[in-house]
């Protein structure tokens, strides 16, 4: 996370907590990883994770809906208290007086987490995505933004707990931003003269989506850079069978187009 907070001018050290969300839960605190045993329950965690996600102060309401949807007002309310309590006590082990807590702000049964204290890879994440809205396309920070984002993304949000219904949208909007990164990845390095970097950006865009046209297309013009037209014939054929299969459709034009061009030379 140190090099994706420096590409945003953010100093990582000043952090005393660092959080990876990407993949299983990871907290750190003053370097140090967290592990099962530092962790009272689950729901704590559970409780964490959704905490992470909100950027601004949330109903109580809302955060018993989401983490305790089984249970009786008063009996949720009971647990997301003894949940806060201990949360605290684990973010935060040197403060005596949890209640006075800057980091989980609970008041007036509203709950805000105080992200200002924490740096998060989710975070970090998006904050990269933006900062590529507005930068030149062909620069050495384009890539290096697209490269960071890639890093950071150590697998699907929150992999260790993928049945909660509040974080699937987020998970899928975080995966396309990433899938996007590694696409301008394949195409920047097929322009420069890298086929294979191209190839291997591509082959690890199709594990995740097999159906995703521009990586196809990229992975294809990559094969013929490198020599090798029958494999890009080859994986025309694979995907226009995978096509039929999964969607009962043929290839799209610009793919079609593409390999009509292989043939010809």
């Amino acid at each position: 996370m140190p090099k994706a907070a420096a590409l945003l001018n953010i100093d990582a050290h000043k952090f005393r907590i660092w959080i990876r969300t990407f993949g299983r839960l990871r907290v750190y605190i003053d370097y140090k990883e967290l592990t099962t045993k530092d962790w009272s329950y689950p729901k704590v965690q559970s409780l964490l994770r959704f905490l992470l996600l909100q950027h601004q102060s949330i109903p109580l309401d809302a955060v018993l809906e989401r983490i305790w949807p089984n249970l009786p007002d008063d009996r949720a309310r009971q647990n997301f208290s003894v949940a806060l309590h201990h949360l605290r006590s684990t973010l935060e082990p040197h403060r005596t007086k949890h209640h006075d807590s800057n980091l989980i702000i609970y008041k007036n049964r509203q709950v805000r987490f105080n992200h200002s204290l924490v740096l998060v890879d989710r975070n970090l994440f998006i904050q990269l995505s933006r900062e590529k809205i507005a930068t030149d396309l062909s620069s050495e920070r384009y890539r290096a933004l697209n490269e960071a984002m890639v890093s950071l993304y150590a697998g699907q949000l929150f992999e260790d707990e993928p049945y909660q219904d509040w974080c699937i949208r987020e998970r899928e909007r975080l995966e396309e931003m990433y899938l996007m990164a590694r696409e301008e990845l394949a195409r920047l390095s097929l322009e420069e003269g890298d086929p294979m970097t191209a190839l291997r950006h591509c082959e690890a865009i199709l594990d995740r989506d097999p159906l995703r046209e521009v990586a196809h297309i990229i992975l294809m013009k990559a094969y013929v850079a490198l020599g090798h037209r029958t494999r890009a014939v080859n994986h025309y054929h694979q995907l226009t069978r995978l096509l039929a299969e999964e969607l009962g459709m043929a290839p799209a034009s610009t793919i079609q187009q593409l390999y009509e061009e292989i043939l010809q030379h």
